[in-house]
């Protein structure tokens, strides 16, 4: 079996100060679906719906949770409601690049991943569009590697930091979890999989949490530090 590493997208493989764009995606998608809903009503629907799909046990797909949650309140349509949504994760979501900060080392990290003969796969929370996943993975300049997965709403049926969501990959991909790494810069989020077998890498640029979960990462450094340690085989 193929062994495999997992990367985080946000923050990890693409810096960024996750509050700022965060507020900032807040205040494009409201104003951009201005012509479906207000957005003093889009903003509230928007934050529960999205937190309903953190919560998701699994019972359908994150975007199954969020649309069930979002529409009927609104009196939105599906028919309405998606092609808006689409229009907007293909204008106007990629102008929110500028709250990012693209690193040169990310691509070669992918890059010696797969030159050790690694299988990689995106593992971004699935709270975001495929489009949108995809628009962030141009942004680190990591789109059109070959990955082996890529995690959305539309097929994830868990978020992190929910233990299930590295099962739910991993039965997909047929793991074995001892023989993975998780890489990330949350150290709940992300490390989370090492409760699962998981090996661990903590990123620490832009980290998230400062070390203070009760999961402490196998590993712990700079992006650039794993690309050495990947380079000698994560031995």
């Amino acid at each position: 079996m193929k062994k495999t590493i997992l990367f985080d997208l946000d923050g990890t493989l693409l810096p960024l100060e996750m509050e700022k764009f965060f507020e900032a995606y807040i205040y494009s998608i409201s104003s951009f679906c201005s012509k479906l809903i207000n957005p003093k009503l889009f903003v509230p629907h928007l934050l529960e719906s999205t937190e309903k799909m953190v919560r998701n046990n699994g019972r359908m797909t994150n975007e199954e949770v969020f649309m069930e949650s979002f529409l009927p309140p609104l009196d939105l349509k599906k028919e309405d409601a998606y092609p808006v949504f689409e229009e907007y994760y293909l204008t106007e979501f990629r102008k929110l690049k500028g709250y990012t900060e693209p690193s040169s080392v990310v691509p070669q990290v992918v890059e010696a991943a797969l030159e050790q003969g690694y299988q990689i796969v995106l593992a971004t929370n699935p709270l975001f569009p495929r489009l949108a996943v995809e628009e962030r993975m141009r942004w680190a300049g990591v789109l059109d590697y070959p990955w082996s997965y890529i995690t959305s709403y539309e097929t994830s049926c868990f978020c992190k930091p929910n233990p299930q969501y590295f099962e739910e990959i991993s039965t997909l991909l047929k793991l074995k979890p001892e023989e993975c790494w998780m890489v990330g810069n949350d150290s709940q989020e992300d490390m989370v999989a090492g409760e699962l077998g998981f090996r661990t890498y903590l990123v620490t640029d832009n980290l998230i949490g400062k070390g203070n979960s009760y999961i402490k990462p196998d590993k712990t450094g700079a992006l650039s530090e794993f690309l050495l340690f990947l380079q000698n085989d994560l031995k």
